[in-house]
């Protein structure tokens, strides 16, 4: 079988005669009764053996390459990219037996209808290529593309959750969004939670319930981060979780509520990050826990790219003379880059040479001897 990838894949993008043109030779060179959908995908669609193998396990009815040369001409024909076809057939090879005219023109001209743009669709087949043949889930997107405000919000939600467009807009994605809105989770929260608002509703109820008991009410500034916390770690783990964390820092259940309730995300830390922040913090720079406990998000900085190298700077400086002993290791992590390095980098780069290019290196893992 000649190989015909080079010559079909590189039409993608000209004129429609020229994939006429191209198809012809196609059509001749791969007669009905030598058609094999595996050797198919690889030469003509652009995909990997591996993608093959898998993909053409659904394609073993086909006798001829007539429907999938004619569903490539039109998805290249409106100005879908190379690339986002072969991943859109890949993930969802049965797309190259639907018909054109019946099928894949009226949908195409429907997401056009919605605002979308040819690069916008090719985006979105990547994720959904089965839209084509799903026209429920080009009304769903329209709801989407209304409550989120563009595409590139809904391309976002849909990259984390592409169930989103399958799911029951009445029963499940509207009750949920609405329940959110009542806890006081802002338009935007809502958007972070892709995964969640396609939850069962009775589910996300008792997310909810469950990041209120660590002792995070609804409409709080707090109460986002909580709940996405209870999300990844799972309500039925949550007990076990802070266990752990109660014995790692070694507090009392009071402390922990009121570290739980200030920084929600330490209950994503795994022990052992969670331990080791807790030792640096204790044993190199020299803090007291109660210090540490009342200032939680303490622990959940980055050791390598924020903790190490603003200890060993400031450590630095001090050690020189050049800054207060009694600079306040929590305010200085809390600094963006720019401001960390305004107040304890910039000001003494002529005393300390190279220390701006020390201290970047050190940001990026390279941590500098001390002198």
């Amino acid at each position: 079988m000649l190989r015909l990838q080079h010559h079909f894949l590189s039409s993608i993008g000209a004129s429609s005669h020229r994939h006429c043109s191209l198809l012809s030779i196609a059509t001749t060179a791969i007669t009905p009764d030598r058609f094999v959908a595996e050797e198919y995908l690889v030469t003509t669609c652009g995909l990997t053996p591996a993608q093959a193998g898998r993909a053409s396990k659904g394609l073993t009815h086909l006798k001829s390459p007539v429907k999938p040369d004619a569903v490539v001409a039109f998805l290249a024909g409106v100005g879908l990219a190379k690339d986002d076809i072969i991943a859109g057939i890949a993930r969802y090879p049965r797309l190259l037996c639907s018909k054109v005219d019946k099928t894949l023109t009226p949908r195409f001209a429907q997401l056009m209808s919605l605002g979308l743009s040819p690069s916008q669709i090719s985006r979105l087949i990547t994720i959904v290529p089965n839209i084509f043949v799903a026209p429920k889930k080009i009304s769903h997107l329209q709801f989407y593309l209304s409550f989120m405000g563009c595409f590139d919000r809904v391309h976002s939600a849909i990259r984390i959750n592409p169930m989103l467009l399958s799911r029951n807009l009445e029963d499940v994605v509207k009750p949920n969004i609405a329940f959110l809105l009542q806890c006081g989770l802002t338009v935007s929260n809502v958007l972070e939670f892709p995964l969640l608002i396609g939850m069962r509703p009775e589910s996300v109820r008792e997310r909810v319930a469950c990041a209120e008991k660590l002792g995070v009410p609804r409409n709080t500034g707090m109460f986002k981060s909580a709940l996405w916390a209870v999300y990844c770690v799972g309500p039925n783990s949550i007990g076990a979780k802070l266990d752990v964390i109660k014995a790692t820092l070694g507090c009392s259940e009071a402390e922990l509520t009121l570290v739980v309730r200030k920084s929600p995300p330490i209950l994503r830390m795994s022990e052992g990050k969670l331990s080791r922040a807790l030792k640096f913090l204790k044993v190199d720079v020299g803090l007291k826990l109660q210090y540490i406990l009342l200032r939680p998000a303490i622990l959940a900085f980055s050791m390598q790219r924020r903790l190490m190298p603003r200890h060993y700077f400031i450590k630095i400086l001090k050690a020189k003379g050049l800054v207060k002993e009694n600079v306040d290791f929590y305010n200085a992590l809390c600094l963006t880059e720019k401001r960390f390095a305004q107040k304890f980098i910039d000001p003494y780069n002529q005393s300390i040479a190279g220390l701006a290019d020390a201290y970047a290196a050190a940001c990026a893992g390279k941590m500098p001897h001390e002198d």
